[in-house]
């Protein structure tokens, strides 16, 4: 029996926290306000920065390739305050609900942008996807 606890007590903590640490490393959401049509290069790739891949599209317009994470307002990571308490409370068994939480329903996104441009490096395509499953917008 005294096996038993002392494996509770190891899982308990070593499990603490793995909730907390997800929700207080994710990133924060985007700014793509301001992308609009004819914004120039520089100022998306201040926003964005520097693009993952460059390319020339059929028409032989530059073309950028943008990959970045999405994630919840920033204020949203004081929830790590109800999931620190109930990791301590429970000694760690909150984290067998909190964790898939984190993982599952609070996952930044993992977006891609494409952006093309005309002559003058002015922004005339602009296209977003999600590359990954989450459930967060991009």
């Amino acid at each position: 029996m005294r096996i038993y606890k002392t494996m509770l007590i190891a899982l308990a903590l070593t499990s603490q926290s793995c909730s907390v640490y997800q929700a207080a490393i994710q990133p924060g959401p985007v700014d793509l306000s301001g992308i609009v049509l004819g914004t120039p290069r520089q100022m998306i790739i201040a926003k964005l920065g520097q693009p993952k891949h460059e390319d020339k599209d059929a028409n032989g317009h530059k073309q950028d390739y943008f990959e970045y994470n999405s994630g919840l307002n920033e204020v949203s990571k004081t929830r790590v305050v109800p999931y620190a308490a109930a990791d301590l409370f429970s000694f760690g068994l909150a984290e067998l609900a909190l964790w898939p939480l984190e993982e599952v329903a609070m996952k930044a996104a993992k977006c891609t942008a494409i952006a093309t441009y005309d002559a003058n490096l002015k922004l005339t395509n602009w296209h977003i996807q999600k590359n990954e499953k989450g459930n967060l917008p991009c």
